[in-house]
């Protein structure tokens, strides 16, 4: 594992990976200094500006989802069409042309097609006050646990929606053979475009290694299903060659040069762009995108950096706002582009991501999917706004030293006892509440590192992976300025 007090290039620490792209003609024995480039404005206190920091613009303004902008629930809109006109069709072309044998045939494919109907239309009303009720009853006895279940059976109505889809495709066959050929083709091809439409969730496993890294398992243009790090604080994947797939992989589309960590302590080496597909299991595979394999000269280098004891081998980022790009869960069918929510160590270790719409009521929001404002306050001292980084990579974390009085650190760490607390931007609603414990021999201290811009200015602010091991956590990619928002979910 890295050094505890290394700092990332873009959110990653300790056993993180962050990507930053460079020109290739770069040389890699000068690091690129992509964190000092990708800084916003620099933090502000809440009553005065610090002297030290300066000003880089730029921090979270860049988008890195690929495509146009996402608008949730359009997917399913078009999948509801899409069921509609195949009814319409099977109507017009059995019963309306007289067919009657045809007709009886289609009862069975039209019964199917009006249940998946029902229940996507259903989800649709019902999502938004299931979710109010969970939050309306927290502390609540029995009631609360009645509207948990009651979200669940709401959350498992697109999963009934798309088995009828599938029972409505294996019956309709039958329509052609009886009499209605023309029906039953085109009604095979709207109801396998609704199939995909019609997507909303798509829940997988997550496994937490070292307190603050999550492991996700992917198949890469059809290779071995493999374990890789999900980072909310970078972007875009970036695997060595013997984990892709090399069936029809197609040529080279681009080469660079990048790196990970800090630039006095981390990894940089040279990359190849290739265009291919990623598979999480269970319908949920990207269309093509680009991602990073590193050229074979660096795989040493990178296989050995930060991957100690995690297994991991290789790092998904999955931000909207940081990174090098693109945010392949933007690519994925129907609204599982919309975003992801990570719930870590539900049971022991395990836990999962969902992508979708967000299934759960959210406590507030920071606007940037992962960079954004937020306030932090120490102790009972006053609040500071900062823009940074809601890093689910992040491991403790970074703050500047201005915002923690002298009393409540030691060298670069907070004493142990030491209470954070982290609001919204406006100062109004408490995100989340936590102590510093003390290190010991085999476990590092949860202390953010603090750092001055006197002396490194390639820190940021980050919330390290603290709000992560709180409760489920979601990136929301729908956002109409394409750079995304984190929200703190609850159940």
């Amino acid at each position: 594992m890295s050094t505890p007090n290394r700092k990332p290039v873009l959110g990653r620490a300790t056993a993180g990976r962050a990507t930053t792209k460079t020109t290739e003609s770069e040389a890699l024995s000068t690091p690129p200094a992509a964190a000092k480039s990708e800084r916003d404005t620099a933090p502000q206190a809440a009553d005065s500006a610090p002297k030290d920091d300066p000003v880089t613009p730029g921090y979270g303004d860049t988008s890195y989802l690929p495509g146009d902008v996402i608008i949730p629930g359009s997917a399913v809109k078009l999948a509801l069409q899409q069921i509609a006109q195949t009814q319409g069709l099977l109507q017009a072309q059995t019963w309306g042309t007289g067919n009657v044998v045809s007709g009886v045939a289609s009862v069975v494919p039209q019964m199917f097609l009006a249940e998946a109907a029902w229940a996507l239309n259903t989800w649709q009303n019902s999502i938004s006050g299931a979710q109010a009720s969970v939050a309306n009853t927290m502390g609540v006895p029995v009631a609360h646990e009645l509207a948990q279940l009651s979200l669940l059976a709401t959350l498992m109505l697109p999963t009934a929606a798309g088995l009828a889809l599938n029972a409505a495709n294996l019956t309709v066959p039958l329509v052609g053979v009886l009499g209605s050929p023309t029906a039953a083709s085109q009604a095979t091809g709207l109801i396998g475009q609704a199939k995909t439409n019609s997507m909303v969730y798509s829940a997988h496993l997550l496994r937490t290694v070292n307190t603050t890294q999550q492991i996700i398992y992917i198949s890469v243009n059809g290779g071995p299903v493999i374990p890789v790090q999900l980072d909310t604080g970078s972007s875009g994947l970036t695997i060595l060659a013997k984990y892709v797939g090399q069936k029809d992989l197609g040529p080279p589309v681009g080469t660079g040069t990048a790196g990970y960590g800090s630039q006095s302590g981390g990894v940089y080496y040279r990359y190849t762009e290739y265009e291919t597909t990623v598979d999480f299991g269970s319908g949920a595979t990207t269309s093509k995108f680009k991602i990073h394999v590193v050229d074979p000269e660096y795989e040493a280098a990178f296989d050995n950096y930060g991957t100690a004891g995690s297994g991991d081998v290789a790092t998904l980022g999955i931000g909207a706002n940081v990174g090098s790009g693109p945010t392949l869960n933007a690519l994925l069918p129907g609204e599982l582009k919309d975003g992801v929510m990570m719930y870590q160590n539900i049971i022991g270790s395990w836990g999962l991501v969902v992508f979708g719409p967000n299934p759960l009521p959210s406590k507030g929001k920071v606007d940037g999917g992962p960079v954004g404002n937020w306030m932090v306050k120490i102790n009972d001292g006053q609040k500071y706004a900062l823009k940074g980084n809601v890093d689910s990579g992040g491991v403790g974390g970074y703050l500047p030293f201005y915002v923690v009085p002298d009393d409540a650190r030691v060298g670069t760490s907070l004493k142990p006892g030491t209470k954070v607390s982290v609001y919204t931007a406006d100062g109004l609603t408490l995100l989340y509440t936590y102590t510093i414990t003390a290190g010991t021999d085999t476990t590092s201290s949860n202390s953010p590192q603090l750092y001055s811009s006197d002396t490194d200015n390639t820190a940021a602010p980050n919330t390290g992976n603290i709000p992560w091991q709180k409760g489920p956590m979601y990136i929301d990619y729908g956002t109409p300025d394409r750079l995304g928002a984190t929200y703190f979910d609850f159940f």
